[in-house]
């Protein structure tokens, strides 16, 4: 009798892998991975080798430089990439309804979820293997250890480990991608640096205490040293470039164990969050739908209304929301009044929610920065920027690709309008949020202005005279904010009509941004390799291709390169407002072909070819 060989059967991991491999875009995002990497790559390797061209063999020992880079910048494409890559990974089968025929068969939870979490894992190891070449050229070049190359791979594999079960919790969790996209880098984030947050904020407003206490104990260093690095270390526990970088200075077997046994929370989680996600497999599987974002705002309907129900406003209502049918442009009227972001109670929630906390935060920024160019403004500015291009993402790509997932759109192409109405009319609501969103963004603009004018009368003789021009700045400013926000509009709602999944579309929204603002630094890298002496200065505006270029270099005032800031800022007007006008002709020309429908001028060619009665045959033959 023959014995049965031992076969391993993952029908859905061979599934995953199959489908990956036979999808084109699977090889385009792993291009542009690897050219983003050897792009950052190559700016290192320039700034290592800068002042070393007499004598090129000085490069040898510098490899630690480059090495360290290569895991940061490994540790940033998991944290940032990974989430999206398994965030979809049940919610697809949950959208497709196809997630009870997976249950019903002889596949257990565990297994499916095993097989799904396997198959992302490989897609990322594949983006992980791209760098590992630069990895062994930097460790060819000497001043990396043995132990600092385990230790930097072991913290890479466990760190992947990590999100990836996240992304796989959240799924499997969640109803839908969206829902499952935004909880995964959410809860991800609180879990990385929540307790860092919170121990920041603890030694700000406790420092003195904590640090008599720190002193009280030096009569006994190890207490201690473990009263001082036990806080950090807890907080960060979480956290893998944290005990790669605490640990890359040590040498030997002690190094690569210390981080084994530092590494074992972050074990432990991935575990946990892989037990969790085969539990909510099928007690979540058939959720009926349900509109989080909705639910979000009625709740805070309830705390708004309990906090205006006082003996001051008595329940005042600003603006009574009206229920008749509308008589005239019907679908901007369902776009504003029956959507969460249109609506405009809703709209003033987020205002409300915005804009509260940015007044408080630069009243503190002016009661403590004593330099004309604000850093924690600046930073806030970003963030509001990067929320912005969030929620218009979000708003924008789902006009028509939204429509497309609810299988609405047929019954919106019945309307007897034109395919331009009928966009301008969907677009509507987004341009309602656009201007809620616009209100954060001059505020922190306009303090800025004010600071900087104030600051010219004190310091006439800042280094930095750049930093006190305050009308180029609110200038600049302003003509970014009404340029940019319209493109970004235009933009999304381009590619919510091209790409015909809503998530796939907000994803692609999201992606196409990262990419246009960080390739144009990413091309000027072959420049250098194949002409190493080329001035920079004759491709310094150059990088205004990309859009956080101008906005980064009017933040902080860094116009030394240019010479004035308004021949930047007229480049970049120029190159973004033809950008708003291509991408809003796009949209508008190309509306019914994208749609399916046919042009005004199709219809009207139809007509006037038509055969007269007359000319027509009465009889026919075949």
């Amino acid at each position: 009798m023959k014995m049965r060989k031992f076969q391993v059967s993952l029908p859905l991991l061979a599934k995953e892998l199959a489908e990956m491999a036979n999808r084109r875009r699977t090889y385009i995002i792993r291009t542009i991975y690897a050219l983003l990497f050897l792009g950052f790559v190559g700016f290192i390797y320039l700034e290592s080798i800068s002042g070393l061209q007499n004598n090129p063999m000085a490069i040898l020992g510098r490899g630690r430089q480059i090495f360290e880079s290569m895991v940061y910048l490994q540790f940033t494409a998991i944290y940032l990439f990974l989430p999206a890559i398994t965030c979809s990974v049940i919610t697809q089968e949950k959208e497709r309804n196809s997630l009870g025929l997976l249950l019903i068969t002889r596949l257990s939870p565990s297994t499916i979820i095993l097989e799904k979490y396997l198959g992302r894992l490989i897609t990322m190891i594949t983006f992980l293997m791209l760098g590992l070449p630069i990895l062994a050229f930097a460790y060819s070049l000497g001043g990396v250890s043995l132990a600092m190359f385990i230790n930097a791979l072991w913290l890479l594999l466990i760190t992947m480990l990590q999100v990836a079960a996240l992304g796989v919790l959240c799924s499997s969790f969640c109803r839908t991608t969206v829902s499952a996209f935004i909880a995964t880098y959410v809860v991800g984030f609180f879990m990385l640096f929540g307790l860092g947050i919170l121990y920041g904020l603890n030694l700000f407003y406790f420092g003195d205490l904590l640090r008599s206490i720190s002193r009280s104990l030096q009569g006994a260093p190890y207490l201690a040293n473990y009263f001082n690095r036990g806080g950090e270390e807890l907080c960060f526990i979480m956290f893998g470039p944290y005990w790669f970088d605490r640990f890359s200075m040590r040498g030997g077997a002690a190094s690569v164990f210390s981080v084994f046994v530092f590494s074992i929370p972050i074990m432990i989680t991935t575990f946990m969050f892989l037990i969790f996600a085969h539990y909510f497999l099928v007690r979540r599987a058939f959720l009926p739908a349900r509109n989080y974002l909705l639910n979000l705002f009625k709740s805070l309907d309830r705390v708004f209304s309990k906090i205006n129900n006082n003996r001051v406003t008595r329940g005042i209502v600003l603006v009574k929301e009206q229920i008749q049918l509308p008589e005239f442009a019907p679908i901007a009227w369902r776009e504003t009044s029956k959507k969460s972001l249109g609506t405009f109670r809703y709209l003033f929630r987020i205002l409300v929610t915005l804009e509260v906390p940015i007044l408080f935060i630069c009243v503190l920024i002016a009661t403590g920065s004593p330099r004309p160019v604000v850093d924690g403004a600046v930073i806030l500015l970003w963030l509001v920027w990067g929320l912005t291009v969030l929620l218009l993402a979000v708003s924008a790509t789902s006009l028509i690709s939204g429509e497309r997932s609810h299988e609405t759109l047929d019954v919106l192409l019945t309307t007897p309008i034109s395919g331009k109405e009928l966009l301008r009319q969907k677009i509507a609501g987004v341009k309602r949020l656009c201007l809620v969103l616009l209100i954060p963004l001059l505020t922190i603009v306009l303090f800025e202005t004010w600071w900087k004018w104030e600051y010219s009368y004190i310091a006439s003789g800042y280094r930095n005279e750049y930093a006190l021009q305050w009308f180029a700045y609110l200038v600049g400013s302003l003509i970014t904010l009404s340029i940019y926000l319209p493109m970004l509009i235009w933009l999304f709602c381009w590619i919510g009509m091209k790409v015909k999944s809503q998530t796939k579309a907000i994803l692609t929204a999201l992606g196409l941004i990262i990419v246009w603002c960080i390739l144009p630094f990413i091309l000027a890298f072959p420049i250098f390799m194949l002409n190493p002496s080329f001035d920079e200065d004759s491709i310094i505006y150059g990088l205004f291709l990309s859009p956080a270029s101008f906005v980064v270099i009017n933040e902080i005032a860094e116009f030394h390169e240019f010479g004035t800031p308004w021949i930047p800022l007229l480049v970049n007007t120029i190159i973004y407002g033809g950008c708003l006008l291509l991408f809003r002709s796009q949209c508008l020309n190309h509306i019914d072909e994208n749609l399916g429908r046919l042009s005004d001028q199709d219809i009207h060619f139809s007509r006037d070819t038509k055969i007269p009665v007359s000319d027509q045959p009465i009889f026919s033959s075949e």
